[in-house]
């Protein structure tokens, strides 16, 4: 079987709402509001964000997201881990999630992802201090846009289409 391959798109600066294009000239505004707008130099991309660019994080943001419960952890272990069938697409309920720990890898969602291909994700996470339970969803932030992986088993690491941070629950208390 083909491995499926994954693209990991960079966000470009034409598309920010904070580019601006002032006759030939292209700035960025998206610093606080006390500070001017900056102007692109010819040095800079065209079209990627240069690396001054005030949204950009570095190094990234992992940041894992785990069961609010037991029982929100077997309604998402029925839907999506039970009978998944390689090829298929996992969406997890938001709703079911919370934030649980938050901490640094030092690696962009591509690099991540090529780096759990070839050794073994909770070796990685545990390096860093973090601890991983599967079923739940690894973001990688970059400031410009994040990326959402699925731990579906100790080998498995899927990307996720849609995983939407605003929906997670912020409360700790159990139902």
């Amino acid at each position: 079987m083909a491995k499926t391959k994954y693209t990991f798109p960079v966000p470009t600066c034409p598309g920010c709402q904070y580019h601006q294009l002032v006759g030939c000239a292209r700035y960025c505004n998206g610093f606080p509001k006390k500070r001017k707008s900056k102007r692109f130099r010819k040095s800079d991309p065209k079209y990627k964000p240069p690396k001054w660019c005030p949204r950009l994080t570095s190094p990234p943001v992992c940041r894992v997201y785990g069961f609010v419960d037991e029982k929100s952890e077997f309604l998402e272990w029925r839907l999506n881990r039970k009978d998944y069938k390689p090829g298929a697409h996992i969406s997890p309920s938001e709703s079911r999630y919370r934030l649980r720990c938050e901490g640094t890898l030092g690696l962009t969602a591509k690099q991540f992802y090529d780096a759990m291909q070839r050794e073994s994700v909770e070796q990685t996470f545990s390096d860093a201090g973090m601890e991983l339970e599967y079923g739940e969803v690894i973001e990688i932030d970059d400031g410009l846009k994040p990326y959402y992986f699925y731990y579906l088993n100790y080998d498995r690491l899927l990307p996720l289409y849609s995983f939407d941070r605003s929906r997670v629950r912020t409360d700790a208390k159990e139902d």
